[in-house]
């Protein structure tokens, strides 16, 4: 669970309710009847944000009967209209806009005084570690005979898997951006040999709504990602890169379109392999990973605003590996992991410590090396 610890100047007023839900919040000064609520909870769609209140918040001011306290939420500084639990699990529409929840006492012979939350960051579609089904870690495999395997966990064991497509051999490139349409599914993207772009729809079940075009020249790329939200708008977004070197990114709208491009980096030809795992140092932002041909693995930090922070080593030797990626929380312990196919065929997942390091790895499943893509 991450903490969101940003003040929101918004006053909430019991008798005012119907009126805010169609206007600002206005502000107030700062109250004194108890610590602001702290957000708990990860800013995705389908995810569930916890308000964590004080004991005493408020304490008296329901006369004895309690509650001492009514509780709001607010997406962008408005109310969340019939919202007054104390959690709240995001929905498609919260993408994007940044919410807060608000505790205000139940008399006004309290001061009538409210008290704040940070606000999230904008609220994220549902990325590529919510899986296409809702268990607990999923990955896709395509076959060299173009079918799909869908390989889930429930807890800590594989159940069997299924096949959920067929006839993407003709694709050269298949990756899975999380939900790019904005129906808090999870989809997959695929780009066939004349360079086109194709998005198939996730139904939430493990199978595809008929492909639609989403782009054309995309061959001119020999590298093309999806690291989540990478500018921070709440859709998510995908990196190409030119053989030359040249990083774009190209934001997603949340609607399965494009913004406007923009260049992100050049010199990026010396790495042989780009690992999108999401917020991999914990800092709220998406981060990218990329090996090098001498199979050394660096971290390259997001800024949560399309560009970078910091980049360093964090391993080697990962050259004896045929292939890396990232599929969201292996072992359920809050972090991204990468996952990875040695030389023997094996799966192996790499643990992330949440702070750009390792806590150990685990071969946990065999016959891998025969899959034309794992994603």
């Amino acid at each position: 669970m991450r903490t969101f610890r940003r003040r929101v100047a918004a006053a909430l007023l019991a008798a005012t309710v119907a009126a805010m839900a169609f206007s600002p919040l206005p502000a107030s000064a700062a109250p004194s009847s108890g610590p602001d609520p702290i957000l708990n909870g990860e800013a995705f769609v389908g995810k569930k944000l916890t308000a964590d209140i004080g004991l005493y918040t408020f304490y008296g001011c329901g006369g004895g009967k309690g509650p001492d306290f009514t509780v709001y939420w607010t997406r962008d500084g408005f109310l969340v209209a019939g919202e007054t639990a104390r959690s709240y699990v995001l929905e498609p529409e919260d993408a994007g806009a940044r919410m807060a929840v608000h505790v205000t006492a139940s008399k006004t012979a309290c001061g009538g005084e409210s008290l704040h939350s940070t606000e999230t960051r904008p609220v994220g579609d549902v990325n590529r570690a919510a899986g296409f089904t809702g268990r607990s870690f999923e990955l896709l495999t395509r076959a060299n005979d173009g079918s799909l395997l869908l390989y889930g966990r429930k807890g800590g064991a594989w159940d069997p898997a299924r096949t959920v497509g067929w006839g993407f051999n003709i694709f050269n490139l298949v990756l899975s951006p999380g939900d790019f349409d904005g129906d808090g599914k999870s989809d997959v993207i695929v780009r066939d040999t004349a360079g086109g772009l194709y998005l198939f729809s996730g139904d939430g079940a493990g199978g595809w709504k008929p492909a639609r075009s989403i782009g054309n020249g995309w061959n001119v790329f020999d590298s093309i990602v999806s690291p989540g939200d990478f500018n921070g708008d709440g859709h998510n977004d995908i990196l190409a890169r030119e053989p030359g070197g040249a990083l774009y990114l190209y934001p997603g709208n949340g609607a399965g379109g494009w913004l406007a491009r923009t260049a992100v980096g050049t010199g990026w030809n010396v790495m042989d392999a780009l690992v999108t795992p999401g917020d991999f140092n914990g800092d709220g932002t998406v981060d990218v990973l990329a090996r090098d041909r001498n199979g050394y693995l660096y971290f390259y930090g997001g800024n949560g605003s399309g560009g970078w922070t910091r980049s360093w080593l964090i391993g080697v030797g990962w050259n004896a590996l045929k292939s890396i990626g990232a599929a969201g929380d292996f072992n359920g312990d809050g972090f991204p992991d990468v996952h990875a196919v040695d030389q023997q065929g094996r799966l192996v997942a790499y643990y992330s410590d949440g702070r750009s390091g390792w806590k150990g790895s685990e071969a946990v499943g065999a016959g891998f090396g025969w899959f034309t893509g794992i994603f």
